[in-house]
């Protein structure tokens, strides 16, 4: 039997994510006077959400609390944003906030991964899961370590020249989604595009933190949109592959 998609459990997740994310943020917030903390208590409700969800909820729950999290993160950046909290007031630009709840969107799968971990298993045996989180997983990491690895070459023969890391990203998208779809059983094209979107984020997170102060909110959109498409067009030809080696 296949898991269904829930309107109940979406519900579910929104509300429960926006209670959650602003009480956490509002509660560190209102206590310390620098980002860190606040950041983590912020990104801590979207675990705890996600975990919630994934726990309460009937039989393999993913797509639903991750939809969840996407409206949560918009709705809760407001509400934090008109509260004036003190603890977020050194974050004036909207690309770091993006990428603030773009992580936060990540965890919220990541709870909800632990929550049907916490589950009793007997009642998950007889439903078929609509996504394979161990290739999400597996496709991320690979496409992240893959990305770093070229980037350090490319960075090795042309400089730090910006533009050229834009290559090793893309590259790196495409090939996961490739594998993941030569070498997993089933269609896992959505998954692909999953582990683009985490790949996605993480890589803009970690140049954010390290390399420079600002990027424009217009690149992670654009980043986010033809990277994910990037991901969706390598799971399709990985899958089109194992097709054809199938066939005798």
């Amino acid at each position: 039997m296949s898991k269904t998609f829930s309107i109940k459990t979406l519900f579910i997740s929104i509300i429960t994510g926006i209670i959650l994310v602003v009480l956490f943020s509002w509660a560190a917030g209102t206590r310390f006077d620098t980002a860190l903390y606040p950041v983590l208590a912020l990104l801590t409700g979207f675990i705890v959400s996600g975990f919630m969800v994934g726990y309460i909820s009937k039989g393999v729950t993913v797509i639903e609390p991750g939809l969840g999290a996407i409206i949560v993160a918009c709705v809760s950046f407001f509400i934090i944003d008109a509260m004036g909290i003190k603890g977020f007031a050194a974050i004036t630009q909207d690309s770091d906030w993006f990428i603030i709840m773009m992580n936060g969107v990540i965890l919220t799968f990541v709870g909800a991964w632990l929550g049907e971990k916490f589950q009793d298993d007997r009642t998950q045996g007889d439903i078929k899961q609509v996504l394979d989180l161990s290739w999400i997983m597996a496709g991320t990491l690979f496409a992240v370590v893959l990305s770093i690895i070229i980037g350090i070459v490319v960075n090795f023969i042309f400089g730090n020249e910006p533009l050229y890391f834009i290559i090793p990203f893309f590259v790196a998208l495409y090939f996961s989604g490739l594998l993941s779809g030569m070498k997993s059983a089933g269609v896992t094209t959505k998954e692909a595009g999953i582990a683009g979107f985490l790949t996605i984020t993480i890589i803009f997170t970690i140049v954010r933190v390290t390399l420079v102060s600002e990027i424009e909110i217009e690149y992670i959109i654009g980043g986010l949109v033809l990277g994910y498409v990037t991901s969706l067009i390598g799971g399709w030809s990985g899958e089109r592959i194992q097709r054809k080696k199938m066939i005798p």
